[in-house]
């Protein structure tokens, strides 16, 4: 009976809407909108701690090729989530249905990737290949699974271009069960809310797109988001217990971090011996953690309660390998046997700095890292690269919330932020301008923090991919040609050296007998942010740096200087800028540029003096100096 009553449920649903139309979609809702989800309803029933259904019927009109991505053509599961039912259909503009994917015309496929030894998640998709636009996908599937750790979100808005003619979200929960809950970003929009003490119920109509606007933060941060955690929960085969983030991470640490930290006594004796003659706790920890990087690779293991629970440091130190889990605890096991305390911390990691919700315990993050306690300036290793220094995190796990799992309880700690002046690039060298217009020059690339990071990335690469990574890092010079590239890699400074040869033919301009010349030649900023008549949204630089830039330029012998622009400085609340040059001889000049963004949240209203910041900077590192050539019979001033 109750098998047919959630089938006549789903056929219900499927059903529900039929005029999709893309006329009977409000004009309002179309503007500055890719897509328009017509119906995106979300129906869960919790009749056990470990038993949950939840259907989703998602209804989405694609108005241009941009709101392909906001069709989630996709569907989880596992030994433990099964798919009941599944379906979709595709209509045209006119509303009329022109395609019909049923269950056994979905892909099949892993929902992990290759670097995973052991995973047991797949996913159902489907693909439709339209031959116009604007076409509508109705989508709907139902699952059910025992895992009740995660509860489905409310987030009834997708991201910018994107506009909602309705979404609602209904969870019915058992009496016996306690339930917490959140409202995040509400304030703005008018969403009806008809819960009760077992119902929780939410709906949401006509919301307009909102228009994606330049340095606008990530849409996570503005979204209304509605966040549900029950006290009592499941998670593959384990139950568990959280009102708070203290007793969260209690549970985590004796239901799946406990006793898994034995070592075989071989090794402890190894690493004892490695560490004979060290005093120094931070020098010991540095070699442990390098010996696990030396030592171990990373695969990972996505496979049931293993989705979350470490493999055991004594099988890591068996088989050698394992993956973020595993490793994290391996490390935590190696300094443990050397007295020394660390802690297992989950994180969302990712570019986009997502952070935990420090006032609401609910099963979050997709990676876990080591936190070891030192004074006042912790260190964090991130125990699944075998190539990253030492305490550097990088961006993808820095600045961010997380959990730290201690035996005493769960604690939200902060990772280490790299700011400004932390993210330091200093360029340094040597240019030769040719009578032919052409040049010629010798660099030193100095980076730290997150410029550190990113152009880290070069030393991995192949002889054709550097020359590629040179070539589109300097594709202000036509006709460049890379030579000789020298790495230095000092990763107990975390400081990377890039010695860089390299030539082109015709960077100068000629005009008539004259040389015309930029020189900043290899780090001259472009980039002004567009320009808004009515700014909507604050903006963000996300990441701040400091750049500095001392180039010495050799210039022709038959060419003269005109005059030289007077030095430039610009101080605002967004960063500093400074540019000038200094003739050193009649044939040489001395470049020097330094320029610091600050990181932060701006509101709109700053927002038109931001931008006139970036056309200065724009404007100074693009000044232009003229060299005039000698007539012949006259003397030329050789270089001193």
């Amino acid at each position: 009976m109750r098998i047919l009553l959630l089938s006549l449920i789903f056929t219900t649903v499927v059903n529900a809407q039929t005029n999709y139309s893309v006329s009977s979609i409000d004009g309002p809702l179309k503007e500055n909108a890719n897509a328009v989800v017509r119906l995106d309803e979300t129906i869960v029933e919790i009749t056990a701690k470990n038993k949950m259904q939840v259907t989703n019927h998602r209804v989405i009109t694609i108005l241009k090729k941009a709101g392909e991505n906001s069709i989630k053509p996709y569907a989880f599961y596992s030994p433990n989530t099964k798919i009941t039912n599944i379906l979709a259909l595709v209509y045209n503009d006119q509303g009329e249905e022109i395609e019909k994917i049923k269950k056994k015309d979905f892909y099949d496929i892993s929902a992990v990737d290759g670097g995973t030894l052991y995973g047991d998640s797949r996913v159902k998709v489907f693909r439709y290949t339209p031959t116009s636009y604007p076409y509508t996908v109705d989508f709907t599937y139902t699952y059910t699974t025992p895992n009740t750790a995660f509860l489905p979100r409310w987030m009834p808005i997708d991201d910018y271009m994107v506009s909602v003619e309705k979404s609602s979200f209904n969870m019915k929960i058992i009496e016996s069960l306690q339930w917490r809950k959140k409202e995040k970003n509400f304030k703005d929009y008018d969403i009806i809310n008809n819960s009760s003490k077992s119902v929780i119920s939410y709906e949401m109509n006509q919301i307009p797109a909102q228009k994606k606007e330049a340095l606008s933060p990530s849409f996570y941060y503005y979204e209304p988001q509605l966040m549900i955690a029950l006290n009592e929960f499941h998670l593959e085969g384990v139950d568990g217990y959280a009102k708070d983030w203290e007793s969260m991470g209690n549970w985590q640490f004796k239901s799946l971090l406990a006793d898994r930290d034995q070592l075989p006594e071989h090794t402890v004796r190894l690493i004892t011996e490695k560490l004979s003659g060290i005093t120094d706790r931070e020098e010991k920890i540095k070699k442990i953690y390098e010996y696990v990087q030396n030592n171990t690779r990373y695969i990972s293991v996505q496979l049931g309660i293993g989705g979350w629970q470490p493999i055991a440091a004594e099988e890591v130190d068996r088989v050698k390998y394992g993956d973020c889990k595993g490793l994290t605890n391996y490390t935590k096991a190696l300094l443990k046997s050397q007295g020394i305390e660390s802690y297992y911390s989950v994180v969302h990691a990712g570019k986009s700095k997502l952070g935990m919700e420090k006032d609401f315990a609910i099963m979050q993050g997709n990676h876990v890292i080591l936190n070891v306690p030192n004074q006042e300036n912790d260190i964090w290793l991130e125990c699944t690269s075998q190539k990253i220094p030492f305490g550097f995190l990088g961006d993808f796990t820095d600045d961010r919330d997380v959990l730290v799992i201690k035996p005493s309880g769960g604690e939200i700690k902060h990772t280490h932020k790299y700011l400004n002046d932390n993210n330091l690039q200093k360029t340094v060298g040597e240019m030769v301008v040719t009578d032919t217009g052409g040049i010629t020059a010798n660099l030193e690339i100095e980076t730290y923090g997150i410029q550190y990071d990113k152009h880290a990335e070069v030393l991995s690469m192949s002889e054709k991919d550097k020359n590629d990574y040179y070539t589109e890092y300097w594709n202000n010079i036509n006709g460049l040609s890379i030579g000789e590239t020298i790495f230095d890699h000092d990763k107990n400074n975390i400081k990377l050296t890039e010695k860089i040869t390299l030539s082109a033919q015709s960077y100068v301009t000629k005009m008539g007998n004259d040389l015309l010349f930029k020189p900043n030649a290899f780090n001259a900023n472009k980039y002004v942010p567009n320009r808004y008549s009515d700014r909507k949204l604050s903006f963000e630089i996300d990441r701040g740096y400091t750049d500095n830039d001392e180039i010495d330029i050799k210039l022709p012998i038959n060419y003269k200087l005109g005059k030289l622009p007077s030095p430039v400085i610009i101080t605002s609340e967004f960063g500093n800028y400074e540019m000038s040059l200094e003739k050193i001889s009649e044939n040489q000049l001395r470049y020097k540029r330094k320029i610091q963004l600050k990181s932060g949240l701006y509101d709109k209203s700053k927002y038109d003096g931001y931008r006139d910041f970036r056309k200065k900077i724009k404007k100074y590192d693009n000044t232009k100096i003229v060299l005039s050539k000698i007539p012949q019979g006259q003397p030329t001033k050789h270089l001193k």
